[in-house]
């Protein structure tokens, strides 16, 4: 509403979400990165038991290349990303998702598929607490 009486946001305080700034292992084309990622790895982490008991949601962002030209002509930011998506955890707690990590079924599971496909020395880590300031339905 643009009469003022909308309330302020704020951070949530009942979940964290923590981002990985995805990069494609060296010699990886973009369409094999992005397949892998979405339709096997994706089976993969979500079927270990602690992240279906310690995620609230776990989202791929991927990065549309059709789009990259037009990004780069904008002024918010000049330069093409390294990246080619964002893994997005969310739980309702930093520790929840560290957890996962530490993991023998990750660990044996999961790491060994992620070598496949993603660079762990590249890619950035994000954690944070999170408003959502538009959330409008379909």
């Amino acid at each position: 509403m643009s009469d003022g009486s909308s309330p302020k946001p704020t951070l949530r305080t009942d979940r964290v979400r923590l981002v990985v700034l995805m990069a494609p292992k060296p010699g990886l084309s973009f369409e094999e990165f992005d397949r892998y990622w979405l339709n096997v790895h994706a089976e993969v982490f979500s079927s270990i038991a602690i992240a279906k008991r310690n995620l609230l949601k776990y989202e791929q962002f991927h990065l549309d290349r059709n789009y990259e030209d037009l990004i780069a002509a904008q002024t918010l930011a000049k330069s093409k990303s390294p990246f080619r998506g964002i893994a997005i955890f969310e739980a309702t707690s930093l520790d929840k998702i560290f957890e996962i990590w530490k993991d023998e079924e990750y660990l044996r599971v999961v790491v060994p598929d992620e070598h496949k496909f993603f660079d762990h020395e590249n890619a950035q880590m994000l954690a944070g607490p999170f408003a959502t300031i538009i959330d409008k339905p379909n």
